[in-house]
């Protein structure tokens, strides 16, 4: 099997690429990112010339990209909310104009499958329950409608065109190697820095967390079975973030008197109060997580900890 793994240089389609290559030895990758932030590239230090990595945009030319390549997983995309809302423009490109030119090099050289990898915030807010993978899309910042767009996309070519596509929508991931600017890291920073943790409003914000190489399984799992249509990926752990910043002091030996509410309506206009999906769909085909909470949180913070060059 030959796979096209874009985004390759992100914080989870690198995490995929060495996923892949630790369970899967057979499998061929090609690897497609920006080539525009040295930092990046120490995602796949040491494993980068077991793939054949293709440097470009998706915006711009991809022709022949998906030659002889049976399995698309694309993971490319501009996730940062906050920045969204500031610009929305390149948003737009990357996760709409991006995702038409890779389908449309699959209308051509048809692949036997395109994972989409997409979000649970093209739902929007639930305050209680949770999604289930039929209900109605209600995204509600730039972001979020960017990637509702990408999914409705790859359901008309496979209506259209027949292209065989999975649609799968995770909740926050955290990990190694994640984006310094993301929650997990930042209030490890600040906490390290002795600084202030920025907790966005009351703090009472609702997330669900899976960590990135459960997700990795997770992709694979529905690969391997054969599963089409749109799946949750989900590991149904939820915090607020008060609590995550709190548990993160704890590990760290910080006091919590490091917090600092923020106000969050001029840099979070309409910031959703909870996310949660339904994952009994994946769970049906035999997929569980293996990591609890409680033990990923402190796994990961320690690896900043150690790690503390990848903060700065």
């Amino acid at each position: 099997m030959r796979i096209l793994v874009t985004g390759a240089l992100g914080f989870i389609g690198s995490h995929f690429v060495r996923y892949t290559l630790n369970t899967r030895p057979e499998v061929q990758i090609r690897g497609f990112a920006r080539d525009t932030n040295q930092r990046a590239h120490l995602r796949l230090q040491g494993v980068e010339k077991k793939i054949e990595l293709i440097y470009g945009d998706l915006t711009k030319d991809i022709s022949g990209l998906l030659e002889h390549v049976d399995v698309v997983v694309n993971f490319a995309a501009k996730t940062f909310v906050d920045h969204s809302i500031k610009d929305p423009t390149p948003f737009v490109a990357s996760n709409i104009l991006g995702t038409y030119n890779l389908l449309e090099q699959a209308r051509k050289y048809q692949p036997k499958l395109f994972v989409q990898i997409s979000t649970d915030e093209v739902y929007g807010a639930i305050l209680e329950g949770s999604y289930t993978e039929d209900a109605p899309l209600n995204p509600t910042n730039p972001y979020s409608s960017t990637k509702a767009a990408a999914d409705m996309l790859l359901v008309s070519y496979g209506n259209t065109y027949g292209l065989p596509y999975l649609i799968t929508r995770t909740e926050n991931n955290y990990g190694s190697y994640q984006h310094p600017q993301k929650a997990f890291p930042t209030f490890v920073r600040c906490a390290l820095q002795d600084k202030p943790i920025p907790v966005y409003g009351d703090g009472l914000h609702k997330r669900m967390w899976l960590r990135v190489e459960d997700h990795c399984s997770a992709i694979w799992h529905l690969i391997d079975h054969q599963a089409r249509g749109i799946f949750h990926v989900a590991g149904e752990q939820e915090l607020t973030n008060l609590d995550l910043a709190k548990r993160i002091l704890k590990i760290l030996r910080k006091p919590e008197s490091q917090i600092e509410f923020l106000e969050d309506h001029n840099i979070r206009p309409g910031h959703d109060r909870r996310y949660a999906l339904n994952v009994s769909k994946l769970r049906n085909l035999g997929w569980e997580p293996q990591y609890t909470l409680d033990r990923g949180i402190i796994e990961v913070a320690k690896w900043y900890e150690y790690n503390s060059s990848w903060l700065s």
